[in-house]
C-alpha cells in the first residue's frame, strides 16, 4: 500500500492529521512530520527520512504545505533515495480525498493523482450582504 506523510512549517500537518482523525475516525497510517522554528535543516531532515525508512509498501505520497519550503525541500532532496510522489498546496479536501479513497490497488501515481486533482482545491467564493436572501438549512437534532 502507499504511504502517506504530511509535512509543513508548524503544526499545520498535526491538525490536518487531527482532522483526519475527526472525520475518518482513524489515522490511516498517515504521519506528521511538522518543522519548528529552531529546528536545522539537518534535523528536520532526519525527522522526515526516518518516517520514509520505517514506510514500507509501494512508495510514500507526501503531502506538502508549501512550495520550496524547508519541509519540501527536505523531501525533494530525500527523493533522490526514497520512492515518492511530493504535491505542494496540502489541504483537507485533498487528505480526505488521498486517504479515504485509497486501497491495495492504488499506485502512486494513481494516488498523487487523486492528491493533486483540482477538485480538491475545496475553494470557494461566496459573497453575501444586505438584501441578498438565500434559503439555509437549519441545524437540528432529530429526536427521534
Amino acid at each position: 500500500m502507499v504511504n502517506v506523510i504530511l509535512i509543513s512549517h508548524g503544526r499545520f500537518c498535526e491538525g490536518l492529521l487531527d482532522s483526519l482523525r475527526m472525520i475518518g475516525g482513524d489515522d490511516f497510517g498517515v504521519k506528521a512530520v511538522p518543522l519548528f522554528p529552531g529546528d536545522t535543516v539537518e534535523a528536520y531532515r532526519e525527522k522526515l527520512e526516518h518516517e520514509l525508512k520505517e514506510a514500507s509498501g509501494e512508495g510514500t505520497l507526501v503531502l506538502a504545505d508549501i512550495k520550496c519550503g524547508t519541509p519540501y525541500q527536505s523531501a525533494a532532496y530525500l527523493s533522490k533515495t526514497y520512492k515518492m510522489a511530493l504535491v505542494t498546496g496540502m489541504n483537507l479536501p485533498m487528505l480526505l480525498s488521498a486517504v479515504l479513497e485509497r486501497d491495495e490497488t492504488d499506485t502512486l501515481e494513481t494516488i498523487s493523482a487523486r492528491a493533486a486533482d483540482s477538485e480538491n482545491y475545496g475553494i470557494e467564493r461566496t459573497i453575501s450582504g444586505e438584501g441578498v436572501k438565500k434559503q439555509r438549512a437549519k441545524l437540528s437534532i432529530n429526536k427521534s
